[in-house]
């Protein structure tokens, strides 16, 4: 085990033990913040800010929430697959012309995919409601192996950076591991590397629910 996923399950694990501590009698989460120093990242410049889907090593719990939005063979398959909604074409403009229903669509579901023959009506209809969101779906085909995409949505979190040096994002969740969270801690940290932002890191933290913040050692 690498030096620095010690580090971060040792984190995790006093995350865990100061989160529990009080008897809390729900299930809670593992959040991790990562922030940045102000002066070396400027956020009012769009090439600075996150905003992108990472699929992550390990499911999360409770499992994200899956729109499909189709008819036929593949809303059947999505069904199968695991979404919980299915928005038919018939009712793609009921939903769309009523402003509140594009809106509690859009944040009721964590993702949303679509048929290959869905996406006009959904660009047209519902395409400010989700695309505002970061949630336009991504387009498939009937033959496409739905069970494989939904699996990788469970793993999937969206890391969005506004108008302040830092994100927030779910890693886990109290009935993983403490390793699986580290797992998908490296994954967020990975991609932040990726970008080229490490050094701007001021602070990393993870934090249960209802528990106090563990500063992760850079």
């Amino acid at each position: 085990m690498s030096t620095k996923v010690d580090r971060i399950e040792a984190a995790v694990a006093e995350a865990r033990a100061k989160g529990t501590e009080r008897g809390i009698k729900f299930e809670q989460s593992f959040d991790l913040a990562v922030n940045f120093r102000k002066k070396e990242l400027d956020v009012s410049k769009p090439e600075n800010r996150f905003n992108q889907e990472l699929v992550l090593p390990n499911t999360l719990y409770p499992l994200p929430k899956i729109c499909a939005i189709g008819d036929g063979e593949f809303a059947e398959k999505a069904v199968a697959a695991g979404a919980e909604h299915v928005v038919s074409k018939d009712d793609i403009p009921k939903v769309g012309e009523e402003k509140k229903d594009r809106k509690n669509l859009a944040k009721s579901y964590d993702f949303f995919i679509a048929a290959v023959d869905a996406m006009p009506l959904i660009g047209r209809y519902l395409g400010q409601a989700l695309g505002s969101r970061g949630k336009m779906p991504r387009p498939f085909p009937p033959q496409a192996d739905l069970n494989a995409i939904v699996n990788q949505y469970h793993r999937t979190v969206r890391i969005r950076m506004r108008n302040t040096p830092t994100f927030h994002v779910k890693v886990g969740h109290e009935k993983m591991n403490d390793r699986e969270i580290a797992d998908n801690i490296v994954a967020v940290l990975n991609f932040v590397e990726s970008k080229g932002f490490t050094a701007r890191i001021s602070h990393i933290m993870v934090k249960m629910t209802m528990g106090p913040v563990i500063e992760i050692s850079a």
